[in-house]
């Protein structure tokens, strides 16, 4: 067999506006990879990895299968795959029309528009939340009115904790409904508040089976935006039971049938309530935690199980080190000085996304954070203390 045989027979896929990690991983295991990114944006970094480049508008369904269907027919694909927001929809929906294995569109649907979720968890019961959807202040007002507590406001398709506002009283509603549009909120859900902390189940389906791999503590800002993660969670083992049972019948309620999956739950005076999920690993480096704290790299299970390079994940990973990452949030104006410490470990990570000149402004969003630092500890509580040592070591000075 020659080279081009050999080539031929490797494995190929199609990565959607593809992460770094994704495209790596699947050259790792000798998967050809054929990465499509959206014809409107630049050429990302990892296309250099990559076995073949398209360039497609991601909005246009039809183009991209168009594209796709004529290299499938040529060499045929085995799996159409993305990790990222942006090509969750479009990957769904061109594997369906080339009829290949994975996720419905359906249920990728279901995952991205948080107003259908919430319906479909309501009528099974599961997950019970009051919800609505206002259609302007004033009914926005009467649902805070009727619920007899706080209220959140998000967009239905929402991510990066982008136009999420906490809806006090009936009188607020006005000013927040303003806030919202301002901040770009499309697609108003209105929910009840919910008490309690936060965590995110970080969880890997194989033919529908779903391994919750680990649950992530959140330390979470007023404006509802991460400020820091840690794993495991340290939350009772009774609880983190009860939230695995209800995590599994959700994924089983949208139909999730593979690959990685990232679930906000909160955990409430009457149980554990989801609040949104996506069929992708979680952001905010929690794919770095879980490889710090599990010694397992999601990316290329994502890429290896479905096709059968590599087995799925134990049904009960066990945890050897804690990992955290914490959030750097200056207080607005302009960075004066910057100063960064030398780290105690060699893995001990700090990042920066702001420079001596720049404005900072509040944070409302993710991409407002200023940076982060992440760590390795010998379980949770150490990784906490260690992340929360190193962030109070940086110096990011602002002023007006």
């Amino acid at each position: 067999m020659n080279e081009g045989d050999v080539r031929r027979a490797a494995p190929r896929i199609a990565v959607i506006a593809g992460t770094p990690q994704l495209v790596c991983g699947a050259r790792a295991l000798g998967v050809r990879t054929v990465l499509v990114h959206d014809a409107g944006g630049p050429v990302p970094g990892c296309a250099d990895d990559a076995d073949e480049v398209l360039a497609v508008d991601l909005a246009d369904t039809g183009a991209l299968h168009t594209a796709l269907a004529r290299l499938h027919a040529g060499h045929p694909l085995q799996r159409v795959l993305s990790l990222t927001e942006s090509g969750l929809l479009p990957a769904a929906a061109v594997a369906e029309r080339l009829g290949l294995p994975g996720n419905a569109l359906r249920t990728v649907r279901l995952l991205q528009d948080k107003r259908e979720m919430r319906t479909l968890l309501n009528a099974r019961g599961l997950s019970p939340v009051r919800t609505a959807a206002p259609r302007d202040a004033a009914e926005l007002a009467a649902f805070s009115a009727a619920t007899g507590g706080p209220v959140i406001l998000k967009p239905a398709a929402g991510s990066g904790s982008e136009a999420v506002f906490r809806v006090e009283t009936p009188a607020d509603a006005q000013d927040v409904w303003a806030r919202f549009a301002a901040a770009g909120g499309t697609g108003p859900v209105a929910e009840e508040f919910l008490d309690g902390p936060e965590i995110s189940v970080e969880t890997f389906t194989y033919d529908g089976t779903h391994t919750v791999i680990t649950m992530t503590d959140k330390d979470v800002w007023p404006s509802f935006v991460e400020a820091g993660h840690t794993v495991p969670s340290r939350l009772p083992a009774g609880v983190r039971e009860e939230t695995a049972a209800l995590v599994a019948a959700f994924l089983d309620a949208v139909g999730l049938r593979e690959g990685p999956a990232h679930t906000e739950v909160k955990i409430t005076s009457g149980g554990p309530r989801i609040i949104e999920s996506h069929n992708r690993i979680g952001g905010d480096k929690i794919r770095e935690l879980v490889r710090r704290a599990y010694g397992l790299d999601l990316p290329a299970l994502t890429v290896g199980c479905p096709l059968g390079l590599l087995a799925p994940p134990p049904a009960e990973p066990v945890a050897s080190a804690g990992a955290a990452i914490r959030f750097l949030a200056p207080a607005p104006g302009t960075v004066r000085r910057i100063r960064v410490p030398e780290p105690e470990r060699a893995d001990d990570i700090v990042s920066l996304d702001v420079a001596v000149g720049d404005r900072v402004g509040p944070v409302r969003g993710s991409d407002d954070r200023a940076g982060h630092v992440l760590v390795t500890g010998t379980d949770a509580a150490d990784a906490a203390r260690r992340g929360a040592a190193l962030r109070d070591r940086v110096l990011i000075e602002t002023g007006d």
